[in-house]
């Protein structure tokens, strides 16, 4: 519970207590209390900004001041006007329930704030709408457009003050009310999320500390969305690294373009396993856009390191050392480009989604240094198949480590929606936070051993720091 919300509860629960006590009558505690009250209002609806579910509490902040003028203008106490009321344990009881019921929804979608990165600079962000002049839109109702992708730059920054800070959920309501929907939820359920704050600034100059840094592209799950590997992008910023985040359209649970166009999640990209006879064709495909979706990626960064598009990233952007960094169908993306394209020199899958890559392509192995971390859920599966043989291949040979007690959606910031995410199934029994920690230690221990050449700690030293960090090979 936010600052101004604990103390505007907190005020109305001594409020209705002054209301049914005579001992407060000498001091007017109800009239003070109400004035109190009605200043953490507005302190909260300006700073934090109001959600629903404290809905219940302004109706208590209501009824209050108006029991409380009332009493001012007639001279009454609180105690003498509620005892001409034949209805006043009923009112009682409502605004007790009122009030209880936004505590409990207030802890049941709490307003997080984001991890704070470890890193020793500001961060600095922008956005941009990317149209592939090869790929067509396949999964478009339009067959004839060319496919359209949003990427978010983090950097490091120069300076943050006079800049706008940018919300953790850059598109707001649009994804909250499409997330809500896809949850089965009211589509304000969510809302909160758009109420959280990140550490980015929007548009800071990059910092001129270095002539350039090292970059790590980031791709999502299927039905994910770049924000879920915010955590993660921030924290490489802060450490010397331009990171890029993917939308990848129509896989994407909701795409909000600069240009105003809405484009949302099409189920018909992977149907369901079960009823699918040629499913992995289905995800062939879509390991195949996204895998395009990073090549475009890349293709576009090197025309904003020569000056073309965002001049800002000239010379900016360390191109002989890029990363990839993918969950899911993302990270099963990457490795499919990652066996391919030369210009890639270190990766990262979480649960990568590589089975339906085919045997041949698997076979091929990939030549750089790889990490592949699996959530205890995936311990068993057909993944495994594809993912073994691609380490028995590559060389060097990639790492495998598993979190026990976690779950495919672990490898996102899945825990900022509830704390019921654990207790539902969502997330695993390992702390959200503890498994926020240790993907933002390992992941920024690989790259700066693999990009920037660090030697000052092994990922195994990192990894021994958690009970649930567990090394397979």
């Amino acid at each position: 519970m936010r600052l101004f919300e604990g103390l505007l509860l907190l005020t109305n629960l001594m409020l209705l207590l002054s209301f049914n006590r005579s001992s407060f009558k000498k001091i007017k505690a109800s009239k003070w209390l109400s004035a109190l009250s009605v200043i953490f209002f507005g302190l909260h609806v300006v700073v934090e900004k109001a959600r629903w579910s404290m809905v219940p509490l302004y109706l208590v902040v209501a009824i209050a001041l108006a029991v409380a003028q009332w009493c001012v203008v007639s001279k009454e106490t609180s105690e003498t006007f509620f005892n001409r009321l034949k209805f006043k344990r009923t009112l009682m009881a409502m605004m007790v329930f009122f009030v209880l019921t936004s505590g409990v929804l207030a802890v049941l979608f709490p307003v997080y704030k984001m991890p704070l990165p470890k890193g020793e600079y500001p961060i600095g962000t922008a956005s941009f709408d990317i149209t592939d002049p090869v790929n067509k839109a396949i999964y478009s109702d339009n067959l004839s457009d060319q496919r359209k992708i949003k990427v978010q730059i983090w950097y490091p920054a120069e300076a943050t003050k006079g800049y706008k800070q940018m919300p953790w959920l850059e598109d707001g309501l649009t994804i909250t009310h499409a997330l809500a929907k896809d949850m089965a939820l009211p589509s304000f359920a969510l809302n909160q999320t758009a109420l959280i704050m990140s550490h980015s600034f929007e548009k800071a100059p990059i910092s001129q500390r270095l002539s350039h840094y090292p970059v790590v592209v980031i791709s999502h799950g299927w039905t994910g969305f770049r924000h879920l590997h915010s955590d993660l992008a921030e924290n490489l910023a802060s450490n010397g690294y331009i990171v890029v985040g993917i939308d990848h359209t129509y896989g994407s649970e909701v795409t909000v373009f600069n240009d105003g166009d809405v484009k949302y999640m099409n189920k018909a990209a992977l149907p369901s396993r079960d009823v699918t006879p040629n499913f992995l064709e289905f995800g062939n495909q879509l390991v195949n856009t996204y895998a395009a979706d990073v090549n475009l990626t890349l293709n576009e960064l090197e025309k904003f390191n020569s000056g073309q598009g965002a001049s800002n990233f000239k010379d900016r952007l360390d191109l002989s050392k890029i990363g990839l960094l993918g969950h899911s169908t993302g990270g099963g993306a990457d490795v499919s480009i990652a066996i391919k394209d030369k210009r890639i020199k270190a990766l990262i899958g979480m649960d990568a989604w590589v089975e339906p890559i085919k045997t041949s392509e698997i076979e091929k192995g990939l030549k750089i240094p790889a990490l592949f971390l699996r959530s205890g859920v995936w311990e068993v599966g057909l993944n495994n198949k594809n993912l073994l043989s691609l380490i028995n291949k590559s060389s060097p040979a990639p790492t495998l480590y598993q979190l026990n007690g976690t779950t495919h959606y672990d490898f996102s910031m899945a825990y900022m929606y509830s704390p019921v995410t654990k207790y539902i199934g969502i997330t695993g029994k390992l702390d959200g936070k503890t498994s926020a920690s240790i993907l933002t230690e390992m992941t920024q221990n690989f790259f700066d051993k693999t990009l920037k050449g660090s030697t000052k700690t092994s990922l195994s030293d990192v990894a021994d720091q958690w009970r649930a960090v567990e090394f397979i090979r």
